[in-house]
């Protein structure tokens, strides 16, 4: 069905391979976290779940209207990749500058990633650092969330509820207190409490990739034209799949609460 709405729309080569890309990125790190939900790795599913977030939320702001696109894409694919090497050249050049034998081959992978001093000259020139922070900040997770609200969009308004699993995510991706601590209790329940929560977290996880899912295929179909009627069969077969784990939050809600009602 993505290819549908990838064949609908004149772009250049160069706008669809962006596109491809972000789409792609997002479905190999959804079955990755797939494969780690049914082996019981959560938490770490929960992190690779923050970046389907992040590549949809991408992929959704770039898709949200025809008359945005132009800007958006250039934005995205040339100015912020180019505030990107320069980052990245920073931070090559503080690892190089930490090793006395920089010059050694080995290390010709790492030098070939430094910018000319041309280079450096001519992205700090197109993109001061007010420039640069005013759009990494617009691309953000909160920045992009905070355009979908301020531009009446209803269509991504229900787009705010990803923050609390995105916020979640950051906790385990920043090994806070929180983030180290909330796996640890959980290993300290009794194995019926304990199965039951899991249970239960992998299905919002599981909930979280699907629903992820419909929102980049609306956004294609949407920003193409396509009639959306064949969403409705993408959106059945969802329901009918998370239906057949049953109803493993309120059974956790159930066992959890029971003892306090």
């Amino acid at each position: 069905m993505t290819s549908n709405f990838l064949r609908e729309i004149n772009w250049t080569t160069e706008q669809r391979h962006v596109v491809e890309c972000l789409l792609t990125a997002s479905a190999r790190s959804s079955e990755s976290a797939i494969l780690l939900i049914s082996y019981a790795q959560l938490w770490d599913s929960e992190i690779l779940v923050r970046a389907i977030v992040e590549s949809t939320i991408k992929t959704t702001y770039l898709l949200q209207s025809k008359s945005d696109f132009e800007t958006r894409y250039q934005e995205y694919r040339h100015d912020l990749f180019q505030i990107g090497l320069l980052k990245d050249h920073s931070k090559t050049q503080e690892l190089l500058n930490l090793i006395s034998d920089n010059d050694a081959p080995s290390w010709r992978p790492l030098k070939d990633r430094l910018l000319s001093e041309a280079e450096i000259n001519d992205i700090s020139g197109k993109y001061p650092q007010s420039r640069r922070r005013s759009l990494e900040t617009q691309w953000g997770f909160t920045g992009i969330l905070g355009s979908f609200s301020r531009s009446n969009d209803e269509a991504f308004k229900i787009l705010a509820g990803l923050s609390y699993s995105y916020s979640m995510s950051s906790h385990i991706l920043h090994a806070d207190h929180i983030g180290t601590s909330l796996p640890f209790e959980f290993d300290q329940r009794s194995p019926e409490r304990r199965n039951a929560i899991l249970m239960a977290y992998g299905s919002r996880l599981l909930s979280d990739i699907l629903t992820c899912l419909k929102i980049r295929l609306f956004s294609g179909y949407r920003f193409s034209g396509l009639d959306l009627s064949p969403l409705e069969e993408v959106n059945n077969a969802i329901e009918n799949l998370l239906s057949e784990f049953g109803n493993l939050y309120d059974d956790w809600l159930g066992m959890e609460y029971r003892s306090k009602t």
